[in-house]
């Protein structure tokens, strides 16, 4: 047997490929020696195993595409059921679950995972939890202002989170004071630009309605159109998704729609909490006498449980309160599971910039860039958003917001 010795100033990378090309992965770049004597004994998944959870942390050009990612998707995850009505949004929400389910389930089954993490199913609730107002949020103060707000307080929430260490996780404190210091400014200038998004009036476009043709006063089908080609022959059923809103004013319904939009971000800000934990705290999540992986991906599946576990539950108390009669509009079925697809990869890109560049820098890059995105779809593509004064405060707020990210990717 050929003994192969190795001292510090030898380059490892070149051998490793040499042996294993397959176990080579962008997300464990400092391998133990520990991992390569298992490769050398022949144990690759081993090997894999011990690379990954020795690892410190992903490459930092990973973690920023994560956030390309993350930001181009959840700023269009919206837009396959924009025109269309979502009724109050739960049987949306519960379809939209199931689809970022089976991506969890598609993750798992590529990473060969095997373990579960019940505390991670927090944070899917948590996510749940919030993410029941969306839909009314969207309704009262559109899509655009809505997840700027949510993003804004999702941000702060996160990053205080990281920055601090709340709930027992490791506090992450930039290296330099200047890097300190541009991490603080890029979340005061995420948090500025949400306000020249407020003064925003956007238009709603038409969505998919049902049409009811009558024949001597009885139904005689039902068709799925748009409300601007509704002819002067037919009936129109406009179900109003939030009946109680015929009695608000347009500005109570906007601050409604602001508050809920702003809670809605505050449990957002706090779902990659649980994981955090395990991964700060490896001697307490002890598994087959191996620490839990630093690598993020390995629970996506089990946050992405917790959000369908959650969502069946309120599905299930919704259906109870409104005597197994809940609003349901079957158009609606595909373009929320477009929608939950786009999301769950969008979470993907997020929880790898996490792993990589941590909550305090990753999530005031991507809370503000996918508001960005949003903005882009109202402007040119559904047109939500039209006149000389608009147009000013959407570019002053996407400036400040570019630069707010400019500033938290230079504090990594």
């Amino acid at each position: 047997m050929t003994t192969v010795f190795f001292d510090n100033a030898t380059d490892l990378t070149p051998i490793i490929i040499d042996i294993v090309p397959s176990t080579i992965s962008v997300f464990t770049t400092n391998l133990s020696l520990n991992a390569i004597q298992i490769l050398m004994n022949g144990n690759t998944t081993a090997a894999v195993t011990a690379a990954t959870t020795a690892s410190e942390s992903v490459p930092i050009w990973i973690g920023f595409l994560g956030c390309l990612v993350a930001s181009i998707f959840f700023g269009s995850n919206f837009v396959p059921v924009k025109q269309f009505s979502a009724g109050d949004g739960v049987f949306f929400q519960f379809v939209f679950c199931v689809a970022v389910y089976m991506v969890g389930l598609i993750v798992d089954l590529i990473l060969k995972n095997d373990h579960w993490y019940p505390l991670v199913l927090i944070g899917g609730t948590l996510w749940t939890t919030g993410n029941l107002v969306t839909v009314f949020c969207i309704k009262t103060c559109g899509l655009t202002v809505g997840l700027l707000i949510w993003g804004t307080t999702s941000l702060i929430m996160g990053w205080a989170g990281g920055r601090f260490g709340i709930f027992d996780i490791n506090p992450q404190v930039p290296s330099t004071t200047a890097k300190l210091i541009m991490n603080y400014a890029s979340v005061v200038l995420a948090a500025i630009s949400a306000i020249f998004f407020l003064f925003i009036k956007s238009t709603n476009t038409p969505r998919a309605v049902p049409r009811v043709e009558m024949i001597n006063g009885e139904q005689a089908s039902v068709d799925i159109v748009k409300i601007e080609n509704i002819p002067v022959e037919t009936e129109e059923i406009l179900d109003t998704d939030f009946p109680f809103l015929n009695k608000i004013s347009n500005p109570i319904q906007k601050l409604l729609g602001y508050i809920l939009a702003a809670l809605a971000g505050i449990f957002y800000g706090l779902m990659f909490i649980p994981d955090q934990y395990i991964r700060d705290h490896p001697e307490k999540f002890m598994y087959k006498n191996e620490k839990p992986p630093n690598n993020g991906l390995y629970y996506i599946s089990s946050q992405y449980a917790g959000i369908l576990f959650s969502s069946t539950i309120y599905f299930i108390i919704y259906a109870v309160l409104k005597r197994n009669r809940p609003t349901i509009n079957a158009s609606i079925a595909l373009p929320a599971m477009m929608s939950g697809f786009m999301w769950a990869v969008a979470n993907i890109g997020f929880i790898v910039a996490i792993s990589s560049l941590k909550s305090a820098v990753a999530y005031p890059i991507v809370s503000v860039l996918p508001g960005i995105v949003t903005s882009l779809w109202s402007l040119f593509w559904f047109r939500e958003i039209q006149g000389k004064r608009n147009y000013i405060f959407l570019a002053i707020g996407m400036v400040v917001r570019c630069i707010a990210a400019l500033l938290s990717g230079l504090s990594a």
